[in-house]
Order: C-alpha cells, then structure tokens, then sequence
C-alpha cells in the first residue's frame, strides 16, 4: 500500500513539476506578483504579525518581493531553515533582510541558524506553504523529503496557505495518514478555501 502512495506521488512530482519547469521566467514574476497582490488584500495576513514564508527554489512562485514587503511593512518574517539535512527537522528562523539568507541546503537559500533567532511555530500567525501540486481539498505533494508535513504537524489548519500557479491546482492528489492539507491555495487566477471543501 506504502508502495503505491509513494509510487503515484512520484508520478505526480514528475509531471507537475516539468509543467512547472516550462514557466516563462517574465510570466512567473508576473504571476507571483498578481498572487501577492491577492494575499495583502486577505484579513489573515492584514492581521498577521508573525508570518512565515519559504524561499523560492527554482520555478516555484517567487517570494522575495513578498518578503521584502512584508518585513517592510513592520512584520516578523520567518522562514525555513535545516541545521542537519538528513535529520528531518526544520527550523522557522527569523530574518531582517532577504539577504541574509545565503546559506544553501538541498540549492534552498536560508539563513544562519542562531538560537536567538528561532521562532516557536505557536507563536506564528500564518504560515505559507510550498508544494509542486495541491488539490481541491487542500492536500499537496513536495519533494518527497517530508519537512514541511513534519514540522506543520498540530499547526491548526487556517494559519496556513498554500501558493501555487493555478496548473499545479488538481481535483485530487494521493494522500496517505500523514499528509497534511493547508487551509487555503492562492494561485494568480483564484483563492480556494480548502476547510470548506
């Protein structure tokens, strides 16, 4: 059973993600631009002062703009970090500028990892969520690794959004007990409210 899940979740990262590999760089900037321009408008963020983003890796929706606007805007930025790659753990590190992530893990930017730069995953307000596909009812499919479902593990399932351009959106994607689904998608065409479907 294991073997199957795991076989139709690489089926669908191969060919979500070589859809998403055929992005026009000027159409993905555009995109992620029109994506942002829809999260600000969201109550969640306006009242969100802790918020965590990812940084964008290869063709995903690009996030610097957003995090640079948002750490403008007077909020805590946290985003992903990995101390050992291998032990399956994450860290959600609070950063001041982009570019003070210019370490690299797996080709993934992060910051340095400073004990005093940790933030508790309790004490964010919204978390935002990769993934090279989602579904309808909020479940997505990563890189096979499982930091982001480990770490999101007991985070209540309206602090987080998944971002996607609206191809990596599908009716449904296989999922097993451990998959965890956000409680909303935002693509460049429309916002989907998981928890309601």
């Amino acid at each position: 059973m294991k073997d199957s899940l795991e076989s139709e979740k690489r089926k669908v990262r191969f060919e979500f993600l070589n859809l998403r590999n055929r992005i026009d760089p000027i159409l993905a900037a555009a995109y992620s631009n029109v994506i942002f321009s829809k999260i600000v408008k969201l109550p969640v963020y306006e009242k969100a002062e802790t918020v965590m983003f990812y940084l964008s890796y290869g063709s995903e929706v690009v996030t610097d703009a957003m995090i640079a606007s948002a750490i403008e805007d007077g909020k805590t930025v946290v985003v992903p970090a990995i101390a050992n790659p291998g032990d399956g753990k994450m860290e959600a590190v609070k950063i001041a500028r982009i570019e003070e992530a210019y370490q690299s893990v797996y080709g993934i930017r992060q910051p340095e990892i400073n004990a005093e730069d940790l933030v508790n995953k309790d004490d964010i307000d919204l978390i935002f969520v990769p993934g090279i596909a989602f579904d309808e009812k909020g479940f997505r499919t990563g890189y096979g690794k499982g930091y982001f479902d480990r770490w999101l593990k007991g985070v209540p399932l309206e602090k987080t959004i998944g971002i996607a351009y609206d191809f990596q959106v599908t009716d449904k994607l296989p999922a097993g007990k451990y998959d965890l689904p956000v409680g909303m998608i935002v693509t460049e065409k429309r916002i989907v409210e998981t928890i309601k479907n």
